[in-house]
């Protein structure tokens, strides 16, 4: 089945496999110590919360004129932007002397979020047929995490080499996280060749004009998009907890480097031991049914990471997945796979020419999640620590769930 797929790949999805794998391994090798090496810097946990809050506004502003430049100019062309945004993030980090320096930082990796992994998938989406889809996205997720099983212990082996979890045993992750962005931005500059570009703007009005009529008629056009647009907003709740599950587990379960690289390994292993497999099952039997199946999985490693005695449990948690442990999406360990189903039906409920604009009013929403990074920071800095890390779980519960299950699947397997 595998060796079938990769016969069968388009180029463009082979030059992804290989570039968008670099740049995740990057990231993923200073993603467990963003929020540490910022309180080493200075930052308290209000701070820490706003500098998250910032960076959602700012790329929430950035979000829908994106649509436009994407519509414009093309996926290729602003998936390389985000890439040196990338770079430039690592950049500002390596050099940053103060908590407040990352500012511009924090704003960049949102914005290079907001534009790396959406347009990969609109491009996996485009260059895929329907039956093969689900099984197409959660291969590359297995291709790009078998890098990512090693980034931890990686990174816990520099962090220790250059002093153990502080300032300067943190800093040179991120010169190699520059020097790997740059490559990848390199290949896909190269490389990968563009989608069409399905012009859904008119380019002879001005912007303002355009992303008003252009947002106006999508919104009037698909049904189902404002329910899209909650499910993801609840998403993005998982924000609340992201930026202090690294310190839940430092600083109240006193774990180290070590324990933590154990952590996001054991995390990356279980999904690429499962993702396949659930793919597949997606195509077979349908997206709604594979993720009710895998998320009560990220439930249960949530309140393992709240409840943990010790450090095994922490390991299971780990495994299992926990809303915000590997950032806000719940994107961590077994339950964590149930986003690929999730996703895949996102995308195919629009039509190809749409899912520029659909991505560009869907960043938007990065609000929220900067709301819920300031709030989490308030409620931790008052020692409400457990409720900053069970909010995400009850919206997910209470909301997602039944908002996704009302929305029709096989809307559009085009």
């Amino acid at each position: 089945m595998i060796s079938d797929l990769f016969k069968r790949l388009d180029r463009r999805f082979k030059v992804l496999l290989f570039s968008i794998g670099l740049q995740t391994w990057s990231s993923g090798l200073s993603a467990q110590y963003n929020q540490l090496y910022a309180t080493a810097l200075g930052a308290n946990p209000v701070e820490l919360g706003s500098l998250e809050s910032v960076g959602g506004v700012v790329s929430s502003a950035f979000s829908a004129p994106a649509g436009y430049f994407i519509d414009r100019f093309g996926v290729k062309q602003m998936l390389l932007l985000g890439l040196f945004f990338s770079a430039l993030v690592a950049l500002i980090y390596g050099c940053a002397l103060n908590w407040w320096m990352l500012i511009p930082a924090i704003i960049l990796t949102r914005i290079s979020m907001l534009l790396i992994m959406p347009l990969t998938d609109i491009i996996i989406i485009g260059v895929t047929s329907s039956g093969r889809r689900a099984l197409a996205m959660s291969f590359s997720r297995v291709i790009w995490a078998i890098p990512a099983l090693f980034a931890p212990y990686f990174a816990a082996t520099v962090v220790s080499i250059f002093g153990g979890i502080s300032v300067e045993g943190i800093r040179p992750l991120y010169f190699i996280q520059l020097a790997a962005s740059l490559v990848a931005s390199i290949l896909v500059l190269v490389m990968l060749e563009p989608l069409p570009i399905q012009k859904t703007f008119s380019h002879h009005t001005s912007l303002t004009s355009g992303l008003i009529r252009g947002y106006r008629d999508l919104l009037r056009s698909e049904r189902w998009l404002k329910h899209w647009l909650v499910a993801l907003a609840v998403m993005r709740l998982g924000g609340i907890s992201a930026p202090f599950i690294p310190l839940w587990i430092v600083q109240v379960k006193g774990a180290d480097q070590q324990l933590l690289g154990l952590m996001g390994t054991l995390s990356v292993l279980a999904q690429i031991l499962l993702q396949i497999p659930v793919g597949s099952l997606a195509d077979r039997i349908g997206r709604k049914k594979v993720f009710l199946i895998l998320r009560p999985m990220l439930y249960a490693g949530t309140l393992m990471l709240i409840w943990a005695p010790n450090h095994a449990v922490l390991a299971l948690a780990g495994i299992f997945g926990a809303i915000g442990l590997m950032g806000p999406g719940g994107l961590s360990g077994i339950g964590g796979i149930s986003f690929i189903p999730f996703i895949t039906m996102y995308w195919e409920s629009f039509p190809a020419e749409k899912r520029g604009m659909v991505q560009g009013i869907s960043g938007l929403l990065d609000f929220i999640g900067s709301l819920a990074s300031l709030l989490g920071g308030f409620l931790w800095s008052m020692g409400y620590m457990e409720i900053v890390l069970i909010l995400p779980l009850l919206t997910d519960l209470l909301i997602l769930v039944p908002i996704f299950m009302s929305i029709p699947e096989g809307l559009r397997r085009t």
